[in-house]
This record gives structure tokens, sequence and C-alpha cells, in this order.
């Protein structure tokens, strides 16, 4: 069996990959397209805050990007997605610079579609980039945009295009949010349906939405400090539930929790157990803030009033974020009832026939830190034992 199989069912008679249904090569490019018009918006925006000399902005966003590129570049080259040092396909240091250049000006990325597009190759580089990207960039990004467009872009000070341009570069990275989440939970997934990912999407897109609308207007309420408490205590809050809940380890859950600040990451069928915070528990805690949030910013009403410059920014995002935590909380049980009906183990060692539907629970070696594991890599683990049913 070739080492990047794919995660579609094998053709167990030739060894080779089930080709890759249309709606995931049409799935494919539209995550391209995303991610460069998402990047391509970011780069404009951080030019705009140089341009404009709005310091503060310039360095939170330009440093988001960078993070995200190192972040990524190192995983794919040095990290999970590299060979294990030792292994025949490993060059060495040698071999792995060039990836990581590569990945880091966005090349990598484009080979990876090209792959799964022309050549039928699998989607585990791809989907992991695009989730890295949503996670560590566009996530971020549009909570430091929408304060800037709050703050700054409906007033008087700023350039007559900067609201426009802010506005269209936070659906971009909500676009990006939602898309690739939803193509993580396929990823784990050994067959799921274009219906259910999109459903996800949406459910993903509306969960960042409400998420970076309610902090962006919370933190322009309080600002200059109210953003940064802001963050310190929900981080505080997430790495509390990653110990008590004790499904990864601490000095993971010091990284995993940053991310969790702006969005729940693991993949909704994967059992309780294996999350780093349980779904149920993560929610509650969001509820819990978005009434807090919702009190102060009701209570201070009347200072987004007489702020007579950027009112109309104001409400309309006030108006946006309920709107997103609706649909948020109206998609969620239909998606989360899906998830139920084909849970997962994080860990999948046994693909007998009883349970290939309903997830396992064996002693793999796959975890949370592993982005790139799929149904491919459990497959070529486990090759000694029983395979996937066709």
């Amino acid at each position: 069996m070739a080492a990047r199989a794919g995660f579609q069912p094998c053709a167990l008679d030739t060894g080779a990959a089930a080709p890759m249904p249309r709606w995931e090569r049409n799935l494919v490019v539209a995550a391209l397209v995303v991610h460069v018009v998402d990047v391509g918006l970011d780069l404009l925006v951080v030019l705009l805050f140089l341009a404009h000399m709005q310091w503060g902005f310039f360095f939170g966003t330009a440093g988001v990007i960078l993070w995200a590129w190192l972040v990524s570049s190192l995983y794919i080259s040095f990290g999970g997605g590299s060979p294990a040092p030792g292994d025949i396909d490993d060059g060495g240091v040698a071999d792995r610079l060039p990836q990581f250049f590569l990945n880091f000006v966005q090349v990598q990325i484009f080979a990876e579609a090209y792959r799964c597009v022309f050549h039928n190759g699998d989607t585990d580089y791809f989907h992991t980039l695009r989730l890295m990207e949503a996670i560590l960039e566009s996530a971020p990004n549009s909570l430091v945009q929408l304060y800037a467009l709050i703050v700054w872009a409906g007033t008087g000070d700023a350039p007559e295009g900067a609201g426009p341009l802010l506005r269209l570069s936070v659906f971009a990275s909500f676009v990006s949010v939602g898309l690739g989440l939803a193509m993580w939970e396929q990823k784990v997934q050994f067959r799921t349906s274009s219906m259910y990912v999109a459903a996800v999407a949406v459910m993903r897109a509306f969960e960042i939405a409400s998420r970076a609308l309610t902090l962006a207007i919370f933190a322009g309420l309080t600002h200059p400090y109210g953003f940064w408490w802001a963050l310190l205590i929900d981080y505080g809050v997430m790495l509390f539930l990653i110990v008590r809940h004790q499904s990864v380890q601490f000095t993971y859950g010091l990284f995993v929790a940053l991310p969790l600040v702006l969005v729940s990451l693991e993949p909704l069928v994967w059992r309780r157990e294996d999350h780093a915070v349980p779904k149920d528990s993560y929610y509650m805690v969001r509820i819990l803030e978005f009434v807090l949030m919702w009190v102060l910013i009701i209570h201070k009403q009347d200072t987004v009033d007489a702020k007579v410059d950027s009112s109309a920014v104001w409400l309309g995002c006030e108006a946006l974020a309920l709107i997103s935590t609706l649909g948020l909380y109206v998609t969620l049980p239909f998606v989360w009832r899906i998830a139920r009906r084909h849970e997962l183990s994080r860990d999948v060692a046994d693909w007998g026939e009883d349970d290939a539907n309903k997830g396992l629970h064996g002693h793999g070696w796959n975890s949370d830190s592993d982005l790139s594991s799929s149904g491919s890599d459990r497959m070529q683990d486990d090759q000694d034992g029983e395979l996937p049913p066709e």
C-alpha cells in the first residue's frame, strides 16, 4: 500500500487509493481559493495599518501572520508532518529546509492542492495546512481586525476604504475558520457526507463570528486594557478545564489553550474523553461569558450612542454578534446529533467490521497534537491487523 494512500477506502485488490469523490475535489479547490483570498486580504490590512501608522494593529496583525506561517512551516518540515529521524524517507535537514521555506512563502499548499485534484493524491498535508492557517492566522486576525474596525476605522481619522477592507478581510477569516475546521472533521472520519461537512462549516463560521464580534465589542468598550484582560482570563479558564479533564499532557495543553480562547478545536465526532476541553464544558463557558459581556455592553450602550462617528459600526457589529450567536446555537444541536451517531475514538487501532461505523477504542498512537492523523495514517499503522471494510 502506498505510503500516503489517502483517507478514502482503498481498493484492497490493487493497493491503490479509491478515486476521490468529486465533491471532495471541489472542496479542495474552494478551500484553496479561500486560503489565497484570506491571506491576501490579511497582507493588505497589514499595509493599511503601516501606511496610516496604526502601530498596535500593525504589529498585532503582522505578528499573527508570521507566527502562523512559522508554526505551520516548522510542523510540516520538522514536526508531525515530516518523516521520523532515521526513516528511509528522511533526507535530513538538507531536504527539510527547502520544504520549510516553500511552506513559509505559501507554495507548499498549492503543491498539495495540485496533487489532490490532478493526481488523486491524499489530502493529509493540505488539510493540515488549512487547519493551521485557520486557527493560527484567520481566527486571531479576525478579532484584531474587528477591534481595529470598531476603535479606529469608524472614526474620522481612518481613510475611506479602511472600513470596507477590514469588513471583507474579517468575513474571509470567518469563512476560512469554518472551512478549515470542517475539513478536519472530514479528515478524521473514514466516511462522511458533503452535507455534514457543509453543516459543520456553517456552524463553525457562526461560532468564530459570535466569539470574535462579542470580544471586539467588549474590548472597544473597555479600551485599551479590556482586550488583554478578557483574553488572559479566558486563557486561564481554558487551561483550568484542560488540567481538570486530563485528556492531554499539560505541556501540550499550554499550547492548545491559545486557539481555544477563540474557537473549539477538536472534531465533534470525537468522544468526550478525547477532547482537550469537552464540548459541553466549552460551550457552557462561552454562554456564561456571552451573558456577562452583554450585560456590560447593554449597561454602557449610552457610551456607544455618544460616539457619533462610529455608532453605525458599533450597532452593526452588535447586530451581527447577536445573529451569529443565534445561528451557532440553532445549528449546533443538529450537527451534534449527527456527530454522536458517528462517534469516533481519537485513537483508532481496530477496523473490525462491527466497529467501522461507530468509532473504536484501541491503543493507537495518534493524539490531539498530531494534526495530520487521518484514515490513511491509521490504516498504514494497522496493516498488520484487520483491514478496513470496503
